[in-house]
């Protein structure tokens, strides 16, 4: 990381700080809290009026760095930060409001996020490849085909990462290295962007350490998980992401083979709880083991994928 990416990531560090100490208790003043799923874990009921959707930070910051980024790349990552941000922002709305853990319906969000996609493909297709590779291995897509796994990517990974956003300091933490991992393996306008939210999200997790004080909300973790599917269209990692974003597959296959296996032998678990950090927390882990155990499966995670380049 050099010193101008470092000065980015301690300017928006620097930045950040001071705009989550007004943010936390302006969130509390409009009652925009936290409300923890009814089944969940005993000990997430204290976390109940926690303020939350403080990601709208993670929309914030990179916009006072767009006057010096005439970049399309640079644009076509932050919309992607921006726009599924904004849909989270909605859902932690309508979730305050309703005073409940569900905000926007399912297939609504599924169909602003598809609409997000095809806008972004749209725009920036002139910066899009067909082509994957990973290694010395590659492979021409046809267009209808790269464009599938387009969508998959692009809406499969702002939900992967929410669903990762269950415990305190679990999916600010882990993005970190993955931004990293972004930094070695993208351009300029990746690297940048990429510092910025680190700078960010170290401010951000010295209020969301456990006990936390603030969540980043949907809004965080649907701007988070745009921005990680869009870089690894635009830097052609596709086939790296899953690796690079280990825990958040991991928990999305946790919540696929609970749901089906549920429905298949009609009532039956496989898990306590899904995501798959829920199960861990009802079987006695903190939620800081939690983070110390997933945080060090995705730094190896991170450094095999920089190991396939």
């Amino acid at each position: 990381m050099d010193k101008i990416l470092l000065l980015y990531a301690l300017i928006s560090f620097l930045m950040a700080m001071p705009l989550f100490i007004i943010a936390i208790p302006w969130l509390k003043k409009i009652k925009l809290v936290q409300y923890p799923r009814e089944e969940g874990p005993k000990e997430h009921k204290v976390k109940k009026g926690t303020p939350t959707a403080s990601g709208i930070i993670f929309l914030l910051i990179p916009t006072l760095f767009l006057p010096f980024y005439h970049s399309k790349t640079f644009l076509f990552l932050y919309l992607a930060l921006i726009l599924n941000g904004v849909i989270g922002l909605i859902d932690d709305i309508k979730s305050s409001k309703k005073k409940e853990s569900e905000g926007l319906r399912p297939r609504i969000k599924i169909i602003l996020q598809i609409l997000v996609a095809v806008f972004l493909f749209t725009i920036g297709k002139d910066l899009i490849s067909t082509t994957v590779d990973i290694k010395t291995w590659s492979f021409q897509m046809g267009n209808i085909s790269y464009f599938i796994l387009y969508l998959l990517i692009m809406v499969g990974s702002p939900n992967a990462f929410n669903l990762t956003d269950g415990i305190d300091g679990l999916l600010g933490s882990l993005s970190i290295p993955q931004l990293f991992t972004f930094i070695i393996i993208g351009g300029i306008a990746t690297k940048t962007i990429s510092s910025v939210i680190i700078g960010t999200l170290v401010a951000y997790l010295w209020f969301n350490k456990p006990k936390a004080a603030v969540f980043m909300g949907d809004t965080g973790s649907l701007a988070l998980g745009g921005l990680f599917g869009a870089m690894s269209i635009i830097t052609n990692s596709e086939l790296l992401l899953p690796i690079i974003a280990i825990i958040p597959v991991i928990e999305t296959l946790s919540v696929i083979i609970q749901v089906s296996y549920f429905k298949l032998t009609h009532g039956k678990r496989v898990f306590k709880m899904a995501p798959i950090h829920h199960h861990l927390e009802k079987s006695g882990w903190s939620e800081l083991k939690i983070d110390y155990s997933f945080l060090l499966v995705t730094i190896v995670a991170c450094v095999f994928a920089v190991t396939l380049l």
